[in-house]
């Protein structure tokens, strides 16, 4: 019995410790990000559109999206030629998510994950504004089978 009672003790005295001092905080995500690194696939050898979609914490102003991989050919929209930006305008506002369009070309010979670089440029909005850089990492199924 003296052993139940000192089990239940410790365990009222734990319990009552996570209580006082509560979970630990999460960090909150401040400036753009991927709301997912996975694109979708895309067949070899054909020039395929995918969406990245983007999320923040705070405002983000005149942003300029590009995107690199090995063997994987790159085109960006006809109206900004070098870069992708939001499908709604260059802005993100805070807690709003958007996405970037890029066409991709990826020459393997069999059916992978490449890794993609995706980095975007962009200022922190207003009068006083910061320009900042973000890079973040993208997979891209490459299907070979004639799936499509």
């Amino acid at each position: 019995m003296r052993k139940i009672r000192w089990v239940a003790a410790v365990a009222a005295a734990v319990g009552l410790a996570t209580v006082v001092t509560g979970a630990p905080a999460v960090a909150a995500v401040k400036g753009p990000h991927l709301i997912t690194d996975w694109a979708r696939a895309v067949p070899a050898h054909q020039g395929t559109w995918i969406q990245l979609y983007w999320k923040t914490g705070k405002a983000v102003c005149d942003a300029e999206v590009t995107l690199s991989g090995t063997d994987v050919d790159v085109i960006y929209p006809d109206n900004t030629e070098r870069y992708s930006s939001f499908a709604k305008g260059s802005s993100l506002k805070a807690g709003k998510t958007d996405r970037t369009a890029i066409n991709v070309t990826a020459h393997y010979d069999k059916t992978t994950v490449v890794k993609l670089k995706a980095k975007m440029v962009y200022n922190t909005c207003g009068k006083n504004a910061v320009e900042k850089t973000e890079k973040v990492s993208v997979n891209l199924p490459v299907i070979v089978d004639d799936v499509f």
